[in-house]
């Protein structure tokens, strides 16, 4: 399997728990979803939309900000919860502090699944001889 579908794969499943515990920590007037099937269809736009407004947002605080790289994540998390939030696909519900907590809870999850151990980390760059 291409390590990049790996990574991508670990990425949903590390998305997925977070978008859970932030269903279940959170009241259900802050953060919800109003479906099972719905959970599902937010989670992949979710993971998708994270994926591109990460490297958006990575583009663009390389050229205008190196120093605040590290909030990249959370930035792309915060913008792909809110896209998600208003785009009709998806039933998942987010207002007052749970745009805070949420994105927090998501983007710790997001985090903490790449400290797993597991074949995305063995890799060996090939040297040019």
């Amino acid at each position: 399997m291409p390590r990049f579908l790996l990574g991508w794969l670990l990425g949903l499943g590390g998305n997925a728990v977070g978008l859970l515990l932030a269903g279940l920590i959170l009241p259900q007037d802050q953060f919800h979803f109003t479906s099972a099937t719905g959970f599902f269809v937010s989670l992949v736009l979710f993971a998708i939309l994270s994926g591109l407004f990460t490297w958006l947002v990575l583009k663009f605080l390389i050229r205008n900000a190196g120093s605040i790289v590290a909030l990249t994540g959370l930035i792309a998390t915060f913008l792909a919860l809110f896209v998600t939030n208003v785009l009709p696909w998806g039933s998942l519900d987010i207002s007052g502090m749970g745009w805070i907590w949420g994105t927090l809870i998501v983007w710790i999850c997001g985090m903490f699944i790449w400290l797993l151990p597991g074949p995305w980390r063995n890799f060996k760059k090939e040297g040019r001889g």
